[in-house]
């Protein structure tokens, strides 16, 4: 595996260089500027439908299926892509309108090359999705299941990502190509901003390749892998013919460990208008900026300053700790050609200053209520955030959190990275952040808006703002060098909830996968896998990696009971389990409805009543219990009374009364 294989890095690279690493024949490695740049298709709906208020819900459905891609000259490439392309279909949509997306897993039962199961795990990186729909690691999909994820849409206009995050292997399955773009659209992009032809997603990765042209894999003992080939878009080192005017470029890094420094041939600056959270309040032009993995910045380029024939490169200057090839300091060409300029549209020929507000942005520190330290480190062959492994959360049931914050709780959180000198792309689940400052000092230009990763790099300490909004549950906090993640650089806080007491929006039970082609089932009844998905003997994988030890298949989703017939006239048994009022704050109620023995009573509804001692019986709220048998209640700030004892009523007969927490 050229020179990584020969010192497996124990240690930091600092830096290093090499000519290749690949295995291919000097006739099948492709060499810069042969290929046109390729757009990926925009995915159509299956179904739109409209309510009563006019708000529009789009179905979609995507097949996770094996490809084969033409990457390397003479060779196929096999693949695992969204619809069997990598990158996967980007998904576009307007603010407001809401998505259910069929995920669909049909892939083969284990990776053909390194022998891991291939269940999945899709999250859509950058929305404020329910717990449920998040794509936590370890609320796997099977072969021959779907997966219904639901997307709001409400936040403002922004670059997401969707790929594969299934716990342990996903960094083998985002490099194997299960990556996709998701462009989220508002009125206030769409009046300033390029689009249509002029807005451009460019999916940078870098990749190795075996001899027979499959990719190989070295993640040189979970440090991290550097191919030799850059690949935008799935291709080689492309060149794209451009019109003299403004584009927009929005660049994901979906690299699984290379971080990179993008700059233009020209020495030019390009004007950066929008981080991973959306539209930045001021434009920054800049003449280069580090870019890690899972990080997405939209620049615009002006190619009217140049002539018609001039070829303009996208380079990469590299960072501390990449592996540096003969031409992995080169990314693609644009070639300006004289075609007629189309000037429709919004944003053809002049760059913007002043942009948009955020909430992340309109922060400040005098909001925070608390400030968190934690480090980012490897200890014991095993890497840690705030001294944590995501092993520990597991064994734990999912209980154990590194931070619990209220719901709109504003934090600052610090990220130390003082030892053993690795870069760490830090990713925060749900939230924007604001970055205030990196070593004490102001954050670069093309930070200076609304992110949900954090590039912390060698001897960097971090400090970030952010507010707790949108929604109560558990949500993940990793490394985005996904070799890092997968061993076992990852953790969980919890917002506005305690992980003891039962959890409407469980991650993992709340909604389960179904049987491709089965109408939905009522929330968290589906099943997962079946044995029948379970080999009794495990065939070797096909190695074409020699330097690297297969990965061992990863146990089966154990299979969630199906609720057993209820027995007629069998009346419902109603918990309280968890109770508090913070008078002038929130109150919180939650419990469970199950008939006599453990099945849920997934039609009743359930009657709150405040009956503090003293005062008459009052109705507080009806909820309605779902599919696993629990129900729960927020409301903000609550009554203007303190309630000190409440009462649950089923519309199928259990009642069950509790007193009340007061802090």
């Amino acid at each position: 595996m050229g020179i990584i294989g020969a010192f497996g890095l124990a240690v930091p690279l600092t830096s290093v260089s090499a000519k290749s690493a690949s295995q291919l024949a000097s006739r099948n490695m492709p060499k810069p500027y042969q290929r046109e740049l390729a757009i990926p298709e925009v995915l159509e709906a299956k179904s739109t439908t409209v309510d009563a208020d006019g708000r529009k819900t789009h179905l979609y459905q995507i097949e996770q299926k094996a490809g084969l891609a033409n990457i390397v000259p003479g060779l196929r490439t096999p693949i695992l892509g969204y619809n069997g392309t990598f990158p996967g279909p980007t998904i576009k949509v307007n603010q407001g309108e809401r998505i259910t997306l069929e995920m669909d897993n049909v892939l083969p039962l284990f990776h053909p090359q390194w022998g891991y199961r291939l269940d999945t795990s899709t999250h859509l990186h950058g929305s404020a999705s329910l717990p449920q729909f998040d794509g936590y690691a370890n609320d796997l999909t099977g072969r021959d299941y779907c997966k219904d994820y639901e997307y709001p849409n409400f936040q403002p206009a922004r670059t997401l990502w969707y790929h594969d995050h299934a716990v342990h292997n996903t960094a083998q399955s985002v490099y194997s190509g299960l990556a996709g773009q998701y462009h989220l659209h508002d009125e206030v992009e769409g009046s300033i901003l390029p689009q249509g032809d002029f807005d451009v997603p460019l999916t940078v990765s870098d990749a190795m390749f075996a001899a027979n042209g499959a990719l190989a894999y070295n993640d040189n003992t979970h440090s991290g892998l550097w191919g030799d080939v850059i690949l935008v878009n799935g291709a080689p080192w492309p060149v794209m013919k451009v019109q003299r005017r403004i584009y927009r470029f929005r660049i994901l890094n979906a690299s699984i460990a290379r971080s990179y420094r993008f700059s233009l041939s020209t020495g030019d600056p390009v004007t950066v208008v929008a981080t991973d959270g959306g539209l930045m309040p001021s434009a920054q032009q800049v003449t280069s900026w580090r870019q890690a993995g899972a990080e997405r910045y939209e620049v615009l380029i002006d190619f009217s300053k140049y002539p018609a024939g001039k070829r303009v490169e996208l380079r990469n200057l590299s960072n501390k700790n990449n592996v540096d090839y003969d031409f992995t300091n080169r990314i693609m060409a644009f070639d300006v050609t004289n075609e007629a300029v189309d000037t429709s549209g919004p944003g053809a020929r002049v760059l913007p200053t002043l942009l948009a507000g955020s909430t992340a942005m309109g922060l400040t520190t005098s909001q925070s209520v608390k400030t968190r330290h934690m480090r980012v480190k490897r200890e014991n062959g095993a890497w840690t955030i705030g001294g944590m492994t995501w092993d520990e959360v597991v064994k734990s049931g999912y209980r154990k959190v590194l931070a619990d914050p209220d719901l709109n709780d504003v934090e600052i959180w610090e990220i130390e990275n003082s030892s053993g000198g690795w870069f760490h792309p830090v990713h925060i689940h749900l939230v924007d952040f604001q970055i205030l400052s990196r070593n004490g000092k102001a954050p670069f230009p093309y930070e200076r808006g609304p992110k949900d990763v954090v590039y912390v790099g060698e001897g960097e300490t971090v400090r970030l703002l952010m507010k707790f909004e949108h929604h109560r549950g558990r949500y993940m906090i990793h490394c985005h060098n996904l070799p890092h993640e997968d061993h076992d650089m990852m953790a969980q806080f919890s917002v506005g909830i305690d992980t003891n007491d039962v959890d409407p929006n469980h991650p993992v039970e709340a909604v389960r996968p179904h049987p491709i082609g089965q109408t939905t089932p009522a929330q968290g009844t589906a099943e997962a896998p079946q044995t029948s998905t379970q080999p009794t003997e495990v065939a070797a994988p096909v190695t074409t990696t020699p330097a690297t030890a297969p990965v061992a298949p990863q146990p089966a989703p154990a299979p969630v009971p199906v609720p057993a017939a209820v027995p007629a006239g069998q009346k419902d048994v109603v918990a309280i389990t968890s109770s508090r009022h913070r008078l002038r704050k929130d109150m919180t109620f939650s419990g469970t409805s199950k008939y006599t023995g453990s099945t849920a009573a997934t039609s009743a509804s359930v009657v709150l009543y405040d009956v503090t001692p003293g005062r008459p019986s009052t109705r507080l709220a009806t909820v309605k219990a779902n599919a696993l048998g629990a129900w729960t209640f927020t409301a903000k700030p609550g009554p203007t009374k303190q309630v000190t004892a409440v009462k649950a009523e089923s519309s199928l007969g259990g009642t069950a009364t509790a007193s009340v927490r007061s802090s």
